[in-house]
C-alpha cells in the first residue's frame, strides 16, 4: 500500500476561520494534515489527516471545536505565538544577510522574529597551555569581555532591521534577540525548544565542490535534529535585494513523508502567490513505476483542491545536483524545498545525501524539513 492509499479523517464543512484554527493545532503537535475546498470556503473548508493519528487529533481538536468568546480568543493567541522565526548569528557577513531575508519574510508572514547569538563555544578555544609556559589568564573576565561583545553586535543587528521596520514601514514585525553560553547547536535547539518558532532562518557559508563538502557545519548539525524546517541562505545569495519568491521547486522522491511536506510548505507559501514545481529526479530505468507515483501526486492534489498551482516534473538524470541547478536557471526558481532523511553512518560518509550536496552548492535559499518531523 503507497502511502497515498492510506486513510484520512475528514472533518468538513468549517468555516475557513475554524478551519485554520484547527490546523494550527494540529502543527503545533506535529501531526501532518491539510486543508481542502479552500477556494469554496463560503461552502465549507475540510480538514485532514492520516487515520493513526484519530485518537490523538480528536483529544486536541475536542477543546478548539467547542471553544467560543474569551476561551476561544485566548486558543488564538496562543497559537499565534507559533508565528515566530528565530535566526541565529554568528555576526558574520552571511548569518547577518539570513537575518535581512527573515526580515522580508516576516514583513508578509506578519511575524515575530529573534536573533540568537550562542557567543561561546568552548573554554580552551584561543588559548595553549603547555609544562614549558603557561598563561595566567582570569577567566571571568575574559567571559564577561566575550559577552559584552556579542551583546553590543547582537543590538547593533537588531537595530539594522529595526531601522528597516521603520524606514520601509513595515507592520506587524518584531524583532528581539537572545544570547546564549554554549555549544552552538546545542545552544540553537534549547532556545527552539522554548521559543517554539515555525521556522530555523540560518546563513550557510558554503564551500567549493572540490571534496566532500563542509559536512561538519552547524547548519547541517542543526538540520539533523532540529523540531521546526531549516531555512538556509547561502552566502552567495543578496539578500539586500529581496523580492518574495514566485516559484519553488519542491524535490521529492517519492517517500512517504513527501506528500504531507508539500501541504505544510503550500500553507508556508499560501500569503506569497508563488507556483511550486514538484520535480523528481530519476534513473531511467525506474521511469515507468515513478510515473506512477507522480501520477498519484497530480490525482492526490486534483483531489484535494488545494487551490495551490503544482507542475508535476520528472528529470532523467545521472548528475542530481546539476540537474537540479540548471532547472533553477531554465524556470527562475527562488526557492528550494526537501525532505531531509537520517541515513546510517557508513552511508553518509560514502555518499553525502543531496541534502547536504544542495545545501552547500546552491546559490538560492533552501527550505528543508525533517522526515521525522511530519
Amino acid at each position: 500500500m503507497s502511502h497515498l492509499d492510506e486513510k484520512t479523517i475528514i472533518i468538513r464543512n468549517l468555516r475557513y476561520s475554524r478551519a485554520l484554527l484547527l490546523k494550527m493545532r494540529l502543527e503545533l503537535a506535529h501531526i501532518p494534515c491539510f486543508l481542502s475546498n479552500t477556494q469554496q470556503a463560503d461552502t465549507g473548508v475540510d480538514l485532514s489527516f492520516p487515520e493513526h493519528y484519530s485518537l490523538e487529533a480528536m483529544q486536541l481538536l475536542q477543546p478548539f471545536m467547542q471553544a467560543s468568546g474569551i476561551e476561544k480568543e485566548a486558543m488564538v493567541k496562543h497559537l499565534r505565538r507559533v508565528r515566530r522565526i528565530l535566526v541565529p548569528v554568528d555576526f558574520s557577513e552571511h548569518s547577518i544577510q539570513a537575518a535581512h531575508y527573515a526580515l522580508d519574510l516576516a514583513r508578509v508572514l506578519k511575524a515575530r522574529i529573534r536573533l540568537l547569538n550562542v557567543w561561546f563555544n568552548n573554554l580552551s578555544d584561543g588559548f595553549v597551555y603547555n609544562e614549558m609556559f603557561a598563561f595566567q589568564v582570569n577567566i571571568d573576565e575574559i567571559l564577561k569581555e566575550q559577552e559584552a561583545e556579542a551583546t553590543r553586535k547582537i543590538k547593533d543587528i537588531a537595530q539594522q532591521l529595526k531601522n528597516r521596520i521603520r524606514a520601509e514601514k513595515i507592520r506587524g514585525v518584531t524583532v528581539e534577540y537572545d544570547l546564549v553560553r554554549g555549544h552552538t547547536v546545542d545552544g540553537i535547539l534549547d532556545i527552539a525548544d522554548s521559543y517554539q518558532p515555525g521556522l530555523i532562518v540560518m546563513g550557510t557559508q558554503g564551500t567549493s565542490r572540490e571534496g566532500p563538502g563542509f559536512m561538519g557545519s552547524n547548519t547541517a548539525k542543526l538540520i539533523e535534529h532540529s523540531p521546526v524546517p531549516v531555512l538556509s541562505v547561502p552566502a552567495a545569495f543578496n539578500a539586500m535585494n529581496f523580492f518574495k519568491p514566485h516559484s519553488i521547486a519542491f524535490i521529492t522522491r517519492f517517500d512517504t513523508t513527501d506528500i504531507h511536506a508539500l501541504h505544510q510548505l503550500i500553507a508556508f507559501v499560501k500569503p506569497f502567490d508563488v507556483k511550486i514545481y514538484c520535480v523528481h529526479l530519476q534513473a531511467i530505468e525506474g521511469e515507468i513505476l515513478e510515473k506512477v507515483w507522480m501520477q498519484q501526486i497530480k490525482d492526490h492534489f486534483k483531489e484535494v483542491q488545494s487551490g495551490q498551482e503544482i507542475e508535476c516534473i520528472m528529470i532523467d538524470t545521472d548528475d542530481q545536483v546539476s540537474s537540479i541547478e540548471a532547472f533553477v536557471q531554465e524556470k527562475q526558481i527562488d526557492m528550494l524545498a526537501i525532505t531531509h532523511r537520517k541515513r546510517n553512518l557508513l552511508t553518509q560518509f560514502f555518499r553525502p545525501s543531496l541534502t547536504k550536496k544542495l545545501l552547500f552548492q546552491t546559490e538560492i535559499p533552501i527550505l528543508i524539513y525533517r522526515n521525522d518531523t511530519l
